[in-house]
């Protein structure tokens, strides 16, 4: 029985998320065309969204893996990482606005997390183009011998599927 209450939590978590998403979605196309504005505007939009029963939601099944995250985002699921509220092996945040500021990883914390030989998956509230994801990666591939192996997120903004990104919601089906 449990299971099912589970199925049913998740099932209503998923749908209450697409109908918030889909009303965001369609607002913000009445005023911006596309492109990096839409995305800018989006990711604040979502944030009123996100809340922890769908971070909860998006970080189910990550007992044993190592998370890497950046950002605002980030620093919002570091604290409930912190308090129990979710699960992992370790986490690590990065610094945030690597694309919109066109930076690549200038700092992330804890300063003691051990960087090396991980392969991360990557959460976050959104991905548009993928640049983030890439300058983590590019950075832990050539400094630390690791890799983000898989990407999890609310809402996934991006044009071309990518098997490795798991999200609650695609703008693009």
């Amino acid at each position: 029985m449990m299971n099912l209450q589970k199925i049913y939590r998740s099932l209503l978590i998923e749908t209450v998320v697409r109908e918030k998403l889909n009303k965001i979605v369609k607002d913000l196309l009445g005023k911006h065309v596309g492109g990096r504005p839409f995305f800018d505007a989006l990711d604040d939009a979502i944030k009123d969204v996100v809340n922890e029963d769908i971070i909860i939601e998006i970080m189910g099944g990550m007992e044993n893996q190592w998370i890497a995250t950046s950002g605002g985002f980030g620093d919002r699921l570091y604290d409930m990482w912190e308090s129990g509220k979710i699960k992992c092996r370790g986490m690590v945040v990065f610094n945030g606005k690597m694309c919109t500021n066109k930076i690549g990883v200038t700092c992330w914390y804890p300063e003691d997390f051990d960087l090396n030989n991980k392969s991360f998956v990557f959460v976050d509230d959104s991905l548009f183009s993928g640049g983030t994801v890439k300058k983590i990666d590019d950075f832990l591939i050539s400094n630390h011998n690791s890799s983000i192996e898989n990407v999890s997120v609310v809402y996934d903004g991006s044009p071309n599927r990518n098997p490795l990104v798991k999200s609650l919601f695609r703008y693009y089906q």
